[in-house]
């Protein structure tokens, strides 16, 4: 109803997290929405066998229709589930195969998995430059996530290096923050946070101006939005005003 374009489903293994595995959490969504696109951000196919993962967005795809986009990405997993997952783990050159598998298959289909029959959006998720050109690679969107890493050099020059290799491709750059027009709640929350960088802890309307110069500066079509708020009401109104200010049409949510 904000007008958001697409709201991402993350993959978190840890305890607490809502988000564990993301594919399950897009077909449900899917089918509790109409309008709204629905993806993985991502799909870690460095730790996932990629015949189960096309199998498994094939059936998120039959949720979904034309609404689903596939976002892969080369990270990994750290902590108790990194040590658990060690056997699963595959290095770059067999990454770069996964994705190639998975998409090779949701595209043609095996012998036991269709095709995926419905228009879909592929999208590379990462923080570095080595996703960005296997993205422009593989003709692949791609979203580069400055709450993993925050160095604008390292952005620009991973966004360029996409723009060379897929020209007509979509860019976005990804973002956590916490919008409150309390500050010292907007401070605190932000505080709260683990594992990702949070980029500004600020009133409602200072975070869009930010989105908004970031998109411009960045020269990017999307800008991908974790807001933060732990109580869902400062959550909910935090969505509302983002996408006031900034254009719907050039935000999307992260779950």
């Amino acid at each position: 109803r904000l007008g958001y374009r697409r709201v991402w489903v993350p993959e978190h293994q840890g305890s607490g997290s809502a988000s564990t595995n993301p594919l399950p959490l897009v077909a449900a969504i899917a089918a509790l929405t109409t309008r709204i696109r629905v993806g993985t951000a991502v799909s870690l196919v460095r730790l996932r066998d990629p015949y189960l993962t096309a199998e498994d967005l094939v059936t998120a795809g039959l949720f979904c229709g034309d609404r689903l986009d596939v976002g892969l990405g080369r990270g990994d997993v750290h902590g108790p589930a990194g040590t658990a997952l060690a056997h699963l783990r595959k290095d770059d050159a067999a990454t770069r195969e996964a994705v190639r598998t998975v998409m090779a298959v949701l595209d043609g289909g095996c012998s036991w998995i269709d095709p995926l029959d419905a228009p879909y959006q592929r999208w590379l998720h990462g923080a570095g430059t080595a996703s960005a050109v296997q993205a422009g690679d593989q003709g692949f969107d791609y979203c580069h996530g400055l709450f993993l890493n925050p160095d604008l050099d390292t952005c620009a020059d991973a966004l360029a290096r996409h723009r060379a290799g897929n020209p007509t491709g979509r860019r976005a750059v990804a973002v956590a923050l916490v919008a409150n027009d309390d500050a010292d709640r907007a401070r605190a929350d932000a505080a709260l946070q683990r594992g990702v960088r949070v980029g500004m802890a600020a009133p409602i309307a200072d975070c869009a101006g930010a989105l908004t110069e970031l998109r411009a500066a960045a020269g990017v079509d999307e800008v991908v939005v974790a807001e933060l708020s732990r109580a869902p009401a400062d959550h909910l109104a935090a969505l509302a005003g983002l996408a006031a200010g900034v254009g719907a049409a050039a935000v999307e949510a992260v779950a």
